[in-house]
C-alpha cells in the first residue's frame, strides 16, 4: 500500500515516526510531505527522514491562514496526482484530508484537539475514518478510539539521549523547565511568564525552552537562568528535571507520560486529553500558580504509570485501522 503523510508542525514528526517504522517493516510504502513551520524540518533532518516540503506557516492573520490553506491544499492535491497514494494521513492538520477529498483518495484523519472545532467540523465529513484517544467525547462510525494519549505513542519506544544535557543533570539545585506559551497560535490567549519566572528563579534553577525569538530575548534579562536552543530531544531534557510546567500541551503530556510531574499554564481551554491526565492526577492546572503547589509537586516526585505500555497499544490499534483502510 503506498501512503502519504502530512507533517505540518512538529509534534507530528515524533507522532508518526514509529508508525511509519513499523508501517515500512510491513512492506508499505510511505513518503512524506511538511510543512516549514516550528521545528518540523529540523526533526525530519535530524531524524533521517526524507520529504518534500510543501507550505509555511501564515502567521495569526485570519486572512492570510484562508489563503495560505487554499494554496496549500491545491499544492498537496497536485502532489497526490503525481505520487497516487492509496491513503493520505495527517494528525491534526486538514491540508491533506481536504486535498485527498479533491482528488477521491481515502483518508485518516487523527486528531486529538477537540477545541479545534472549526478545522475538525470541515475536516471529519471528509475524512474516510477519524482516529482519536479515548478520552475525546466523539461519537459516530467513522470515528475509532486507541488508549492513552498520542505522546504515548512515540515515547513508548523513544531511545533516550543525555548528550548536551550534562550541564544540567550535575545541577544540584531542583530543576523547573518551563515551556513558554504559544504566542503564534489562532488560540492563543496572551498569558505572559515572564515575571514567573523572576519569581521563582530566585528558589529554583529555571531552565526556559522559548518558542520564539521574541520570547528568547525577553528572558535574557533574566541572568539566574538555563535558556534553551530548541532541543532536540525533549522527552530525554524532561527526564532531567524535577518539575514541567508548560503554557502549551505537548511537553505537558510527555512529562504526564513519563511520570515527570507537571503543572499546565496553558490559558485556553483545556482539552479532554489533558482534563482526563488530571483526573488521573498525571498532571495539575492553574492559571493563578500557587507557590505550596510547585513545593509540594517537588517533594512528591516522578510517579509510576502504565502510559508508555499504553502507548504500545496504541500503535498497534493505529496500524490496524490503517491497514484496513483499503
Amino acid at each position: 500500500m503506498k501512503i502519504l503523510i502530512d507533517l505540518s508542525n512538529s509534534p507530528h514528526v515524533l507522532f508518526f515516526r514509529p508508525i511509519i517504522k513499523k508501517l515500512e517493516e510491513k512492506g508499505h510504502t510511505v513518503d512524506i510531505i511538511a510543512r516549514d513551520h516550528a521545528q518540523t524540518k529540523q526533526l525530519l533532518d535530524l531524524f533521517g527522514m526524507e520529504y518534500a516540503l510543501i507550505g509555511k506557516h501564515a502567521g495569526k492573520s485570519i486572512y492570510k491562514k484562508l489563503w495560505n490553506a487554499i494554496s496549500r491544499v491545491l499544492e498537496i492535491a497536485r502532489y497526490i496526482s503525481k505520487k497516487k497514494p492509496d491513503l493520505c494521513l495527517s494528525q491534526q492538520s486538514p491540508y491533506i484530508i481536504w486535498a485527498a477529498f479533491l482528488k477521491g483518495r481515502k483518508s485518516i484523519y487523527l486528531f486529538d484537539n477537540d477545541q479545534a472545532k472549526q478545522q475538525n467540523s470541515l475536516t471529519f465529513p471528509l475524512a474516510t475514518k477519524i482516529i482519536c484517544p479515548e478520552a475525546v467525547k466523539v461519537k459516530g462510525k467513522k470515528f475509532i478510539k486507541y488508549p492513552g494519549v498520542k505522546e504515548a505513542v512515540y515515547i513508548s519506544s523513544w531511545k533516550f539521549n543525555y548528550e548536551g544535557l550534562e550541564k544540567i543533570k550535575k545541577i544540584k539545585k531542583k530543576k523547573i523547565l518551563i515551556r513558554t506559551e504559544i504566542t503564534s497560535a489562532a488560540y492563543h490567549e496572551g498569558k505572559d511568564l515572564l515575571n514567573l519566572v523572576k519569581k521563582l528563579s530566585k528558589s529554583y534553577q529555571i531552565i526556559i525552552s522559548p518558542r520564539t525569538k521574541k520570547q528568547r530575548e525577553a528572558y535574557k534579562e533574566i541572568k539566574e537562568i538555563i535558556i534553551l536552543d530548541s532541543p532536540p530531544d525533549g522527552p530525554s531534557l524532561i527526564k532531567s528535571v524535577n518539575l514541567v510546567m508548560g503554557g502549551g500541551g505537548t511537553m505537558n503530556r510527555e512529562a504526564a507520560t513519563l511520570g515527570v510531574p507537571v503543572i499546565s499554564l496553558y490559558s485556553g481551554k483545556l482539552l479532554e486529553v489533558d482534563k482526563d491526565l488530571i483526573r488521573q492526577g498525571l498532571m495539575i492546572h492553574q492559571n493563578e500558580l500557587e507557590d505550596q503547589t510547585i513545593e509540594k509537586l517537588l517533594k512528591r516526585g516522578k510517579q509510576i504509570n502504565n502510559l508508555e505500555n499504553i502507548g504500545k497499544e496504541a500503535i498497534k490499534k493505529i496500524i490496524c485501522e490503517i491497514e484496513g483502510a483499503i
